[in-house]
């Protein structure tokens, strides 16, 4: 028994070292073991990513944040109101990268508090589902509606887009081929 789970850990040792050495033209997938010691995969990718939204068309810069809970995605205008009984938002998507704005009508999710950084208290923020994209992958989840002015990145995926999917090394960015996101020659160029 132990030598088998040191033969396991010993294999997954020379996929992390054979990992770290590729490209991230071609990222590798980490094998990993699950509780019941069946291997599983996940994707590595960097710690920025274009994420596609099928909603809308359209494919964002996101920060991959493995400290963050929820995604967030930048919104203004967000004006909750009721349609049959159930609790609605409108509100503004916007993407300064493009200049573009999408704007849209969602059912609320829920409701989320965020501890506000460096201050004491919470902020409210409606959330909303929505199918997100990066590569090959298509994931759904709540996504909160948050004013994102200053920041680098309109989106900042979090822990419930990235839970058994992915594996994030800082040092790669942009790693997966999202529809919709720039292609390597557009990225050169701009």
């Amino acid at each position: 028994m132990l030598r088998s789970a040191s033969l396991r850990l010993g294999h997954l040792l020379v996929i992390l070292i054979w990992a770290s050495a590729a490209v991230a033209a071609d990222p590798p997938k980490v094998g990993r073991l699950s509780e019941s010691g069946t291997p599983t995969e996940k994707i590595m990718i960097g710690e920025a990513e274009y994420i596609g939204i099928p909603l809308i068309g359209a494919a964002f810069k996101a920060r991959i944040d493995t400290g963050a809970t929820t995604t967030s995605i930048f919104a203004t205008d967000v004006e909750e109101f009721e349609r049959d009984g159930k609790s609605w938002v409108r509100f503004i998507v916007r993407n300064d990268d493009s200049g573009d704005t999408f704007p849209l009508e969602a059912r609320v999710a829920r409701v989320v508090e965020i501890k506000k950084r460096g201050q004491e208290g919470f902020t409210r923020r409606p959330a909303v589902a929505m199918d997100l994209v990066m590569g090959e992958m298509t994931k759904q989840v709540e996504v909160n509606l948050a004013d994102r002015t200053g920041f680098e990145f309109p989106l900042l995926i979090g822990r419930d887009f990235l839970s058994g999917l992915a594996v994030v090394d800082v040092t790669l960015s942009y790693t997966q081929e999202t529809p919709g996101a720039p292609t390597d020659e557009e990225k050169a160029s701009q």
